[in-house]
């Protein structure tokens, strides 16, 4: 395999959607020692006066048309903006959060834009866009709505969900090439580099089926779940060495999408791949204050269930998560329920679990 130290990426060719459904593992049984729980690495942008405690939001939000299939979302606490992207044509929608409805906001085409995957919003109201397996990446002046880059992956590779850490940088995960990017700028100029070689680390890879998906930097950390085989990575942006976060042998099977709260991981689960017994949900992870060690103690639920959630962002005290429908678009299947939705649950609603569900 050729060489992927950090240098900048030459412009591969987009490849068609052939999205590939990850093999599952089964949930282990939850530990049962006790930890101390992290501190907050660092303070939560500030919501809204509007939005601060969660109780005049919507309990969801709409996303118009019959084939949107929507996967990545982020939030804009400077203005109080919800994006959301589509898998079916690159559409982006956007909301303010007190509303329930979001609208049309570019248009699929725009800027050769045929999909999208993960999103994430800078201090700067920068709005980051993962193009899925087209392999790209678009960052946008949310202010204007004009691009102000589009970069490439490595040629066949799935650019999935994007974090954003405390000085800026971005990075991203690619679900199908073992590799981590990372998105700087200097001088008016962008450039995505091959950051991190995971075939360099012990991550488990399997070639030909979703790996890692869901990254969210805390402090000198990156965290990123397997989606495959279910494990919780940690990474040192510093160092670059990645080491298994020891979950007492619990696994975050189909893990998506992660944000974080108060010394907690709140980790999105679909059920790409029909694992049996599988309920799909947010695991909320309570980790040590070394961030080496996590205990599953909650999981987070609407009444009714999830569809195939994907992604997530908080919005005061409260967790939105994509109802993606993402297994139905994979099989080539019309959606399960109509109109597309995006859950606003209140964190508090977490329910404690003494056991680990399949």
């Amino acid at each position: 395999m050729k060489d992927l130290s950090p240098t900048p990426l030459m412009t591969a060719r987009p490849s068609r959607r052939t999205v590939l459904a990850a093999t599952a593992a089964t949930a282990a049984t939850a530990a049962t020692t006790a930890l101390t729980v992290a501190a907050p690495a660092s303070a939560a942008p500030s919501a809204p006066a509007s939005v601060r405690g969660g109780g005049a939001l919507p309990e969801r939000y709409v996303v118009p048309g019959d084939r949107a299939f929507p996967t990545g979302n982020a939030h804009d606490p400077r203005t109080g903006h919800l994006y959301v992207g589509s898998a079916e044509d690159g559409t982006l929608y956007r909301g303010h959060v007190t509303e329930p409805e979001l609208r049309p906001w570019s248009p699929d085409g725009t800027d050769g834009r045929s999909t999208t995957s993960g999103m994430a919003v800078d201090r700067a109201g920068r709005l980051y866009v993962g193009g899925a397996d087209t392999g790209t990446l678009r960052v946008y002046d949310t202010a204007h709505g004009t691009l102000l880059a589009r970069l490439h992956g490595v040629e066949g590779g799935f650019i999935n969900e994007i974090t954003l850490a405390p000085d800026g940088t971005a990075y991203a995960t690619d679900s199908f090439r073992p590799v981590i990017y990372r998105l700087i700028r200097s001088g008016g100029r962008w450039a995505l580099q091959r950051w991190l070689d995971i075939t360099r680390t012990p991550v488990d890879w399997v070639d030909g089926q979703h790996n890692l998906n869901g990254i969210l930097c805390v402090g000198r950390h990156l965290f990123t779940v397997n989606s495959n085989t279910g494990q919780l990575w940690r990474i040192d942006r510093h160092t670059r060495a990645a080491r298994e976060v020891d979950l007492g042998g619990h696994l975050l099977t189909n893990g998506d999408g992660i944000v974080w709260r108060d010394g907690r991981l709140h980790v999105v689960q679909g059920n790409i791949n029909n694992t049996p017994g599988l309920t799909p949900q947010v695991a909320v992870i309570a980790l040590s204050a070394g961030l080496s060690r996590g205990r599953y103690v909650a999981r987070i639920i609407p009444p009714g269930g999830f569809r195939h959630p994907s992604s997530a962002s908080l919005v005061g005290d409260r967790i939105v998560v994509v109802n993606s429908q993402y297994n139905r678009w994979v099989a080539g299947l019309p959606p399960e329920s109509l109109p597309f939705t995006l859950s606003s649950i209140p964190l508090s609603d977490a329910t404690p679990v003494t056991s680990t569900p399949r």
